[in-house]
């Protein structure tokens, strides 16, 4: 009987533990993604073809769709600029964002039909505008994806990775019609997995899934709360613990480690149960890139047990990626309660 009060007493730690971790989620006002955008487009002479219709040029699409993502951002704080990469030119720097300000712009902007396009060289050089910015920025290229003069650009892109991540992220607004053009898009999408490829159909949706949220209209439903188990687990169950990881990561933190030592001593009193850790995902990003990340978190959390006295051969591991979300992924709340190693008893 002590030893059933023991460990009813411990699971009502870690569950109070878990809650205590949980996010508060707003729904009253809107909430910004990133502290800092830049618009950079690309003026070459492919994205203004000379034979197209008025109107019709890749490159006055783009601007359309500029004066679209204008109108559909919201003023939150965000610092916005402009720049050109075909060749490279600096329009605005960055400056607080307010709205019109990206259609000003841009409406003056006419490109020749002859530019070449050095969309590597522009990205290596927009490099010392970003290292200028503090917080989160989101880099948004407005491109066709040919690059036919200078360097690779998706060595520039993954240069840009190194130097600034996990502050920046490259999204592009895609106007691909050649299959080396889309090869160069996804080449860079697959750099990172916070990176969003769209057409410009909807600039509305880009902005939310890239800028902020509106989470006063789309309410993150309420957590799920662990049912409280048996005493002495006799049978295949959910033990009661979420470890929670951020945006693409899959390292234990200092945070984490008051939770992880509740489930130690779970599992070394209940010593003859063997054990699942399940590692998941949000949607962000490939389904392929998401279930190496889920295998890799349920395999951290495994390397910290096993280290601090937990025998190995008792934790199995499985990753599920995003297939088994249990939060809305649409939402910012929902996206972190998804990221996530859940145990489970064999």
């Amino acid at each position: 009987m002590k030893q059933i009060c023991r460990l009813s007493l411990t699971v009502t730690s870690l569950v109070l533990a878990l809650t205590l971790t949980l996010p508060f989620v707003t729904s009253a006002h809107l909430l910004e993604k990133v502290d800092n955008f830049i618009v950079f487009m690309d003026q070459s002479g492919s994205m203004a073809y000379a034979k197209a219709q008025p109107g019709q040029q890749k490159f006055d699409k783009a601007l359309a769709a500029a004066n679209r993502l204008d109108k559909a951002l919201p003023e939150l704080g965000y610092t916005g600029a402009v720049a050109l990469f075909a060749p490279y030119k600096t329009l605005t720097a960055s400056a607080p964002y307010k709205n019109g300000s990206l259609s000003s712009t841009v409406a003056g902007v006419t490109p020749p039909f002859n530019n070449k396009t050095t969309m590597g060289d522009g990205l290596a050089n927009i490099g010392p505008a970003i290292g200028q910015l503090s917080g989160t920025t989101a880099l948004i290229l407005f491109t066709d994806g040919v690059s036919n003069e200078g360097s690779d650009p998706v060595a520039a892109a993954r240069s840009l990775y190194d130097k600034f991540a996990p502050n920046l992220c490259i999204h592009v607004i895609s106007y691909a019609d050649t299959s080396k053009g889309q090869k160069t898009i996804e080449a860079i999408r697959a750099l990172s997995g916070c990176s969003v490829v769209a057409t410009d159909a909807d600039m509305e949706k880009f902005a939310k899934d890239v800028l902020y949220d509106d989470s006063h209209i789309k309410h993150a439903p309420p957590p799920k709360v662990a049912p409280k188990p048996a005493p002495i687990p006799m049978a295949k169950e959910v033990i009661p613990f979420n470890l929670l990881f951020g945006f693409d990561k899959s390292v234990i933190t200092d945070d984490m480690v008051p939770v992880l030592e509740q489930t130690k001593m779970i599992l070394a009193e209940d010593s003859g149960t063997d054990f699942v850790l399940s590692g998941h995902t949000d949607a962000t990003g490939t389904e392929e890139y998401n279930q190496g990340l889920s295998e890799r978190r349920a395999d951290s959390v495994k390397s910290w047990l096993v280290s601090n006295g937990i025998a190995a051969s008792r934790l199995k591991t499985a990753g599920y990626g995003e297939t088994r979300a249990k939060y809305d992924n649409d939402t910012k709340d929902g996206r972190k309660l998804n990221r996530r190693v859940e145990l489970q008893s064999k």
